[in-house]
């Protein structure tokens, strides 16, 4: 438990491929009693394309050498910052072993800060086969296990072995040997192309969601089918566990995970799984109800397309392979969705993001506007009614 950072939150659902079953009509009848659908025409959206700046250019020429560098095992010195070396440790609090403090052959660049601090420092200067002591205190808060924050703990390191990685130098040589270019600027401008395209799809994939988070609140939804909530919850928790389960190796326990994705307790997990399992539906729901209307169906030859796509860019043999891992109508979704966003953004208004901004600055200030004037008439209402009625009874008292 002595990673200072975490390995990864386990995202909910991260591909929600649960219960995607038939995009038929019987399918959209059957939502339709939980959906009254709004106005889905019309909505407006930006694409804001995030520049390519030169710090974004060299991100990726560093990561392009860094994987070209070699790492070469080191014998003759002591260990020193940027190093890479394998380890055994064995970590105690109040003289006992504690979860997740063990490890053995474990690679650790020193300066990373991958461990808590004064582990890596603690090991410059030392050498192959030297056992080294380190008392240390973990940091608190500290969120990937609270049981340990704020502790004095030992760890008992061995150092098995010295690495230094050497990353090589950027030239036209290197250009040319390692890529499709001749020179480093044709490089370059092959990589800034390559951020622009990526950046573009980034954005439109931002405006999709824009769309279609619109459109599903413009909705009416009155309710769910329970069972496919219980079975969608249950299986969500299920996968949850078992990748938990994985996250034991990395010294996590079921509630280290619990705790890294912002729950304190297994009930409060399956709040918010029920959460997450809703807004998908409500998504779905408006999906199908959405294509019925408006007669966007899906054919068997769009499908197949789809699933070759994904065979082909993941290396992937056959069919049954694929539909055993996504269930037998997750890419006719895939389809339907497709062609359902495509005639929203045909039908929608691509907007400057200024002028968005401009409307929405309007709207704030027409919204404050209009506040102050409700709120200065009720105060005058409020003072006009105060006096009218103080005239009563003094009218009453004199009587």
């Amino acid at each position: 438990m002595m990673k200072k950072q975490k390995v990864g939150a386990i995202v909910l659902a991260g591909v929600m491929m649960l219960g995607m079953t038939g995009c038929g009509n019987s399918k959209a009848k059957a939502y339709s009693k939980y959906v009254t659908l709004g106005d889905y025409k019309g909505i407006e959206y930006t694409e804001t394309v995030a520049d390519v700046t030169e710090d974004d250019i060299q991100q990726k020429l560093d990561s392009f050498l860094d994987g070209l560098a070699e790492t070469n095992e080191i014998t003759d010195r002591a260990v020193k910052d940027g190093d890479i070396v394998n380890i055994d440790y064995v970590g105690t609090m109040d003289g006992e072993e504690f979860d997740g403090g063990s490890a053995t052959g474990q690679d650790l660049t020193i300066g990373s800060k991958s461990f808590i601090d004064g582990f890596e420092t603690g090991l410059i200067g030392h050498n192959i086969g030297d056992e080294v002591s380190l008392d240390l205190k973990f940091p608190d808060p500290y969120p990937n296990n609270t049981d340990l924050a704020g502790k004095d703990v030992n760890f008992k390191v061995t150092i098995n072995k010295i690495s230094v990685k050497t990353t090589p130098e950027l030239t036209d040589q290197l250009v040319k040997d390692n890529t499709d270019y001749d020179t480093i600027d044709a490089y370059k401008e092959s990589v800034k192309e390559d951020l622009e395209k990526s950046n573009k799809a980034s954005a439109e994939k931002q405006a999709e969601s824009d769309i279609f988070d619109k459109v599903v609140a413009n909705c009416k939804i009155t309710g769910y089918d329970e069972d496919e909530v219980k079975q969608l919850v249950d299986e969500e928790f299920t996968n949850f566990k078992n990748t938990a389960k994985n996250y034991e190796s990395y010294g996590y326990s079921y509630e280290d995970v619990l705790s890294m994705n912002g729950y304190d307790s297994e009930d409060a997990l399956k709040t918010g799984i029920t959460e997450y399992v809703k807004k998908y539906l409500d998504q779905k729901m408006v999906l199908y109800c959405l294509a019925a209307k408006e007669g966007i169906k899906v054919s068997s030859e769009e499908t197949d397309k789809k699933v070759q796509e994904y065979m082909d860019t993941y290396n992937v043999k056959t069919k049954e392979e694929v539909y055993d891992y996504f269930g037998d109508d997750y890419f006719e979704v895939a389809v339907l969705s497709e062609k359902v966003m495509d005639f929203l953004k045909e039908n929608g208004k691509l907007v400057d993001s200024t002028e968005a901004d401009s409307e929405d600055a309007q709207a704030d200030g027409k919204d404050t506007t209009e506040a102050a004037t409700e709120e200065k008439k009720a105060d005058s209402e409020d003072t006009t009614t105060e006096a009218a009625t103080e005239d009563t009874e003094a009218t009453i008292e004199a009587e």
